[in-house]
C-alpha cells in the first residue's frame, strides 16, 4: 500500500512539475513580436477598450513570468498605458532618451509611421541597475477610429545584429 501511495505522490509531483515547466515562457524576441502583434490586433478590434485588457497584470499580455509586457503610446508621444510604470500614463515620453542621447520613442514613432512595425535597438538600464544594457523593442502601429496607437514590447541583452539574423525581413531602426 505504501508503494502505491508513494507512486501516486511521485506521479502527481512529476505531473505538477511538467505543467509548471510548460507554463513557464522564456522572454525571446519572437515572443515579444507575437505578443505585440496580438496586442495590435486587439487594439484594432477594440480601440481604447483594449487598454484595460493589455494592462491586466494576470492577463496574456504580461508574459515570460512578468519580464515581458505590452505598453501603448500614441504618435503625439503620450503614454496611453504602461503596466509597470503607471506614473508614465498620460505623460509625454518623446523627450525620453537613452544614455547615448538616442530619443527612443521618437525613433519608435518614426519606424512605426514609415514601416508600420519593426525593431528599435537602444540602451536602457535593467530594473535595479544603474548601468545601461542593450535593449530592443518591437513596435506596431494601429489606427482605429481616428486614433493612432503604437504597441510595443522589449527585452534586454539583444542587439540589432541578432535581430537582423533572426528576422531578416523585419525593419530595424538605424540612425
Amino acid at each position: 500500500m505504501k508503494r502505491i501511495i508513494w507512486g501516486m505522490f511521485l506521479m502527481f509531483f512529476v505531473a505538477g512539475f511538467l505543467v509548471q515547466a510548460v507554463q513557464a515562457e522564456n522572454l525571446t524576441p519572437q515572443l515579444c513580436k507575437e505578443k505585440v502583434i496580438a496586442a495590435a490586433k486587439l487594439l484594432n478590434e477594440q480601440g481604447d477598450a483594449a487598454l484595460a485588457v493589455l494592462k491586466d497584470p494576470g492577463g496574456e499580455f504580461r508574459f515570460a513570468d512578468g519580464k515581458g509586457y505590452i505598453w501603448v503610446h500614441n504618435l503625439d508621444g503620450i503614454m496611453l498605458m504602461h503596466p509597470i510604470k503607471e506614473a508614465l500614463d498620460g505623460t509625454n515620453v518623446l523627450e525620453s532618451k537613452d544614455p547615448n542621447g538616442f530619443y527612443l520613442f521618437v525613433a519608435m514613432n518614426e519606424l512605426a509611421e514609415e514601416k508600420g512595425s519593426g525593431w528599435v535597438p537602444y540602451m536602457w538600464p535593467k530594473p535595479g541597475d544603474s548601468e545601461a544594457s542593450p535593449k530592443v523593442s518591437y513596435v506596431y502601429l494601429v489606427e482605429k477610429d481616428g486614433k493612432a496607437y503604437v504597441a510595443g514590447a522589449g527585452m534586454y541583452d539583444v542587439t540589432a545584429e541578432q535581430i537582423k539574423a533572426m528576422f531578416p525581413d523585419d525593419p530595424i531602426y538605424e540612425d
